[in-house]
């Protein structure tokens, strides 16, 4: 993970209550425990530490700390991470993986919540019914075979600008 702050200079100037390294797992758990609030995530991150005593004197920080260091963090350490790590897992002596030479894909159901523009809400609307509309559009993308999910364009790439899938 070090490698990874250092390689897009988000490396510390100063010791900081939440460094760069933290932070990151810090995001990789609100996306683990996505319902979760801010504070919950991050002592759920850290009770192991906690248990075996070696955390010493630090302690969960403010909210609006975790906000401000998730802003200064940014996107990029994120995206290296992922183009570091997600790869395919199989290769083509996996029995089932591959299909006449081409590798098989499947997209189970899930949803995205995207920037709340009119753009967005043009082309993916709310969901919910009109009396309880939720704070945010949401993209949709449903699990389909692998030949109709890519004539939906829903591309790995491009997924929060995917159309919904039907």
């Amino acid at each position: 993970m070090d490698r990874v702050v250092a390689a897009c200079g988000r490396v510390e100037q100063r010791k900081r209550l939440l460094p760069a390294r933290l932070v990151v797992y810090f995001v990789l758990g609100l996306a683990l425990f996505s319902p979760a609030p801010y504070l919950e995530v991050m002592r759920h991150l850290v009770a192991g530490l906690r248990g075996l005593g070696q955390l010493g004197e630090w302690h969960v920080p403010a909210k609006s700390s975790l906000f401000r260091a998730r802003q200064r963090l940014g996107s990029e350490p994120l995206q290296v991470l992922f183009a570091a790590t997600a790869k395919p897992m199989a290769t083509e002596s996996t029995p089932g993986a591959f299909w006449r030479g081409l590798r098989l894909l499947a997209v189970d159901g899930t949803c995205w919540d995207v920037a709340d523009t009119g753009a967005n809400q043009m082309a993916f609307g709310r969901p919910g019914k009109a009396a309880e509309r939720v704070a945010v559009p949401s993209s949709r993308c449903g699990w389909q075979p692998w030949w109709k999910w890519a004539a939906t364009r829903c591309w790995m790439q491009n997924l929060p600008a995917a159309a919904p899938v039907k």
